[in-house]
């Protein structure tokens, strides 16, 4: 992957992106993308795009032992993956699988976490859990996208991080381009990554043209059946 064509993609949303994406007949249409459970919880951050550096986690198991941390081993993997090839910083956009008997409840990131994780260059974070001190992670500021709000959680019982992670029944590999805006989130393989600024810009042009003949005064449903060969 080259920083400048990552950096290239924060100029379009997710949808126009994930329509260059098909145009590259990479992979089967019907995947790559999160549904509306993982929604935008911080809508007015705009278009985030970065490197994934994955973890799992189960906060809603019951116990009140003292379960050992991995966060300053997931920090020091986003600022290892911030560093990129030298040429960054490059964009990270953490990403945490949600574990246990309750993960709608899972409480993942606040924002004491939030701001450790953007003192490691992170600039999002995507989880099939929730958040909580949603003001707090709006300052700091941290861009989110999960199922939603909870105002605590039990034990936080690390599974492991850098590992592959099942978000909305997507899966994450470490190292996985992220782009993700209000519309949602998609999984980009870093292999067709160089490749997709170009065609985010195709379909962009090619969504112009087409709005600009549907839209001119006069234009009819019949000239709108004619344009598709109807």
């Amino acid at each position: 992957m080259e920083l400048e064509k990552v950096r290239r993609l924060l100029e379009y949303d997710t949808p126009t992106v994930a329509n260059g994406v098909e145009l590259l007949d990479f992979r089967d249409p019907s995947g790559g993308f999160m549904g509306p459970d993982v929604r935008a919880l911080t809508p007015e951050m705009g278009v985030r795009v970065g490197i994934a550096v994955t973890a799992r986690m189960d906060t809603t198991s019951p116990g009140t032992d003292k379960p050992p941390s991995l966060f300053l081993e997931w920090l020091k993997l986003m600022d290892q993956a911030a560093q990129g090839d030298g040429t960054g910083p490059w964009p990270v956009i953490a990403v945490m699988e949600s574990v246990g008997p309750r993960v709608i409840h899972t409480v993942t990131i606040g924002d004491g976490m939030a701001t450790g994780m953007k003192l490691a260059g992170c600039t999002g974070f995507v989880t099939n859990g929730s958040i909580r001190d949603l003001e707090g992670v709006r300052e700091v500021p941290m861009a989110c996208w999960g199922y939603g709000l909870a105002a605590m959680h039990g034990r936080l019982r690390w599974l492991d991080v850098n590992s592959p992670v099942c978000i909305d029944g997507v899966t994450v590999r470490p190292g996985d381009l992220i782009h993700a805006d209000v519309n949602g989130v998609i999984v980009i393989p870093p292999e067709i990554v160089d490749q997709v600024p170009d065609k985010a810009q195709q379909v962009r042009e090619n969504e112009a043209r087409m709005f600009s003949r549907l839209r001119q005064p006069g234009f009819t449903f019949q000239d709108y059946l004619r344009s598709r060969g109807g």
